[in-house]
């Protein structure tokens, strides 16, 4: 087979919507609705550039990379995140994904701007072992962590809240965030993306209301990644549903519609972050349950023994890989949501 490589812009908006479509990207129970601007998801993330594979004129698989800031041994670096890859479903047990990851590397060898990158895997994505080797997701691929994604029902009543929980201003939560977040290892410090007008910056203070513990951010999942139900309802959740109706909570969708949820993001504590993510699900859960079906947050593998387990929570795994010239000492601190 012959391939063709480009750099896409807008003018493939169509063709890259009808891919979306045909790929599914981790989950049987629901997909991600790119419509009506696919490039709107990408956006998230950061400056990004993508790039297709074509055969015959026709685009069959696509990845992206977007540029992106994080904290690397407490200094604020540039790196670049491997992202939106799909291939369509006909092609793949042909060598379409390593042509496609072949012509990426090539392009960014030759620029010779970009010396590695990263990507995050779902571990439940049906082509991941054709996708990594059982390695890494591009040739020289390594592994650096693991990240368990919890999602809790709105309708449970996780905890009484013990500290001060407000909401503040961006610029206000930016500063906050800077000094918590400085010497934790692979964490966002990207001003633009942390003020993005995505969601609700959420604080804890001491006592004194003097001097801030933890932040987060309460993301509204539901319009960047637009996840919608592939086909009909489970029986286990319509037992869910039962109970959102009960708290007044939005129900799990029926077919095609959307998955009201949030996300706990650029969550940074003094210390003991467990105990601060589960007070600020505690107050998510009591004012915004009117909002959102589940709220989800990510938390490392070793982490996830500090949350109880329940049978109505949602997990997924990940699995975050590093590939090229790998800066020495690279650890992971930072889990959340950034799924290829």
């Amino acid at each position: 087979m012959t391939y063709e490589f480009r750099e896409l812009d807008d003018s493939y908006h169509q063709q890259l919507l009808q891919l979306s479509k045909e790929t599914n990207t981790g989950s049987d129970l629901f997909y991600v609705d790119r419509s009506p601007h696919f490039f709107g998801l990408s956006e998230e993330f950061g400056v990004t550039r993508h790039f297709g594979l074509f055969r015959e004129k026709e685009l069959i698989g696509c990845v992206a990379v977007s540029e992106q800031k994080r904290v690397l041994n407490q200094r604020c670096e540039k790196v670049y995140y491997v992202n939106d890859l799909r291939i369509h479903p006909d092609y793949h047990r042909t060598f379409a994904f390593y042509r496609l990851a072949e012509h990426l590397l090539t392009f960014y060898r030759n620029e010779g701007t970009v010396k590695w990158m990263f990507s995050t895997v779902l571990d439940s994505n049906t082509n991941k072992i054709s996708m990594t080797k059982g390695s890494g997701l591009l040739p020289g691929g390594v592994e650096i962590a693991g990240t368990l994604h919890i999602g809790v029902p709105m309708f449970l009543k996780y905890r009484n809240s013990r500290f001060h929980i407000s909401e503040i201003d961006g610029e206000e939560a930016w500063g906050v965030y800077k000094k918590l977040a400085r010497t934790q290892a692979f964490a966002p410090c990207g001003k633009q993306m942390f003020l993005r007008e995505n969601g609700v910056f959420l604080v804890i203070k001491d006592d004194n209301n003097e001097e801030c513990l933890a932040i987060c951010k309460l993301v509204n999942q539901s319009n960047a990644r637009k996840l919608r139900l592939s086909s009909k309802l489970p029986f286990s959740f319509r037992i869910v549903n039962l109970f959102c109706r009960i708290a007044n909570c939005p129900p799990f969708p029926n077919q095609d519609e959307a998955f009201r949820h949030g996300y706990m993001a650029f969550f940074a504590a003094k210390e003991k972050p467990q105990d601060y993510q589960r007070e600020f699900i505690s107050y998510i859960q009591n004012k915004f349950k009117q909002e959102y079906s589940y709220l989800f947050f990510g938390v490392s593998i070793d982490e996830a023994q500090y949350f109880r387990t329940n049978p109505f929570y949602i997990k997924l795994t990940s699995t975050t890989f590093v590939y090229g010239d790998i800066p020495a000492n690279l650890s992971m601190d930072f889990h959340e949501l950034t799924l290829i």
